[in-house]
């Protein structure tokens, strides 16, 4: 979706509070004794981010009929401000983290795995957007690493890379694009 540039970067904002709220109604209302358990559902809900992440640039937003013109708009105009307004990815995230897992396993559970997804496509945002809207401004090496990952995604004509915060996942499936691969292609 190509929103307008407020609506884009919104996500900036009400992400980091609905973290926050989410965060402190769990750790307040999980007895001490569970409060591993809630960091632990964090944690892994962070990286079950980072796996969607991958599937959905790689079998979504690269392939279904529906999502693969919309994601065709972002690899046409780069610096577009495209994404998903917070509205609907909150709702979403919610509708598939929080509300099934509370009703499975509880609402500590729930409710950490959730931050822990949110917090992952928060940061997935943030990172992409520095990759793509701060070429120009010395960045820490994290960022340098992303933006030549991703550039590489972006303009080798071979297909991979579909990491965007971790380039894990292109590793264990077979997807990265190396430096290598991206010479031998444009000679």
């Amino acid at each position: 979706m190509r929103p307008s540039k407020l609506t884009y970067y919104a996500d900036f904002v009400v992400y980091p509070v609905v973290i926050v709220g989410l965060a402190a109604c769990g750790v307040t209302r999980a007895p001490w004794a569970d409060r591993s358990e809630w960091l632990g559902a964090a944690a892994l809900g962070f990286v079950i981010w980072t796996l969607l992440e991958y599937i959905l640039h790689r079998s979504v937003l690269h392939r279904k009929t529906y999502f693969a013109p919309m994601h065709a708009e972002h690899h046409a105009a780069p610096l577009a401000y495209i994404g998903t307004p917070p509205w609907v990815s909150v709702s979403v995230l919610t509708g598939i983290f929080l509300l099934p897992v509370w009703l499975w396993v509880g609402f500590e559970v729930a409710n950490g795995l959730t931050v822990g997804v949110m917090t992952g496509y928060w940061w997935y945002g943030v990172v992409h957007h520095i990759v793509h809207h701060h070429t120009s401004t010395p960045s820490p090496t994290y960022f340098n690493r992303l933006r030549a990952w991703h550039m590489r995604h972006h303009y080798s004509p071979k297909g991979g890379n579909f990491g965007v915060t971790t380039s894990l996942w292109d590793h264990v499936f077979g997807t990265a694009i190396s430096v290598r691969d991206k010479a031998a292609a444009s000679s």
